[in-house]
């Protein structure tokens, strides 16, 4: 078995079936401690769904009317909307990481580690979408999107499955505990270094929309839970 240079990450895994994956791991990483609390200024809730007012989508160009539409008046792209740019700039890169035809990972890895990475951070909003997108990708079995969701290493994946969740996890609890080893065990089982890269910058991604629906508190869509 391969062994991790850090010796604070310990396997989980382990599996007569198939090899074990080295990223599988009980978190024992300590953040430094820092004062998080802001100062106490007086609050109001300006929407339903977001800490931020929601415009009028009337007085909004014509373009992000559009946005709007495509993506089903969800309450997170109407509560992006207050900065047409933030929502054009979310949009497209959201679009191009799910849409395009050249991923170098299918949509079912991608929405592993959306799934994985939103439910690490405890992000209800892109947790609950995603479990749907992911859902929908391994055939409509929304039992185990389910599952996944609530706690990847309880549920049989596949090894290069196992492999995406871990590094999901772990890039977004400890970042600098990855190493040159760590991406040549993602070689051994069967990655390219254009698939890494992509699960890496899809993984960031979500770390990135994660941060941003957290803070501004966007509440999910009805039916995301229907």
């Amino acid at each position: 078995m391969i062994s991790l240079r850090n010796p604070s990450l310990v396997l989980r895994h382990s599996q007569p079936s198939r090899v074990t994956w080295p990223f599988s791991f009980k978190t024992s990483y300590i953040a430094p401690r820092i004062n998080i609390s802001l100062p106490r200024t007086a609050t109001r809730n300006v929407s339903n769904i977001s800490r931020l007012r929601i415009p009028d989508e009337s007085d909004l160009p014509s373009e992000t009317q559009k946005l709007i539409a495509q993506h089903h008046s969800d309450n997170w792209v109407r509560a992006f909307s207050v900065n047409p740019d933030t929502a054009r700039r979310f949009v497209t890169y959201y679009e191009d990481l799910f849409t395009n035809p050249n991923a170098k990972l299918p949509l079912r890895e991608r929405e592993i580690i959306a799934v994985v990475t939103s439910a690490t951070n405890r992000c209800g909003l892109c947790t609950a979408n995603h479990t749907i997108g992911l859902s929908a990708a391994i055939g409509g079995d929304r039992i185990r999107a389910k599952r996944i969701a609530a706690d990847h290493h309880l549920v049989e994946l596949t090894e290069r499955e196992h492999a995406l969740a871990d590094l999901s996890e772990r890039l977004t609890l400890a970042p600098r505990t990855i190493s040159a080893q760590d991406l040549d065990q993602l070689r051994q089982v069967g990655f390219e270094d254009e698939e890494i890269l992509e699960a890496v910058e899809t993984i960031s991604w979500f770390n990135h929309s994660n941060r941003i629906t957290i803070a501004l508190g966007i509440v999910p869509d009805q039916r995301y839970f229907e």
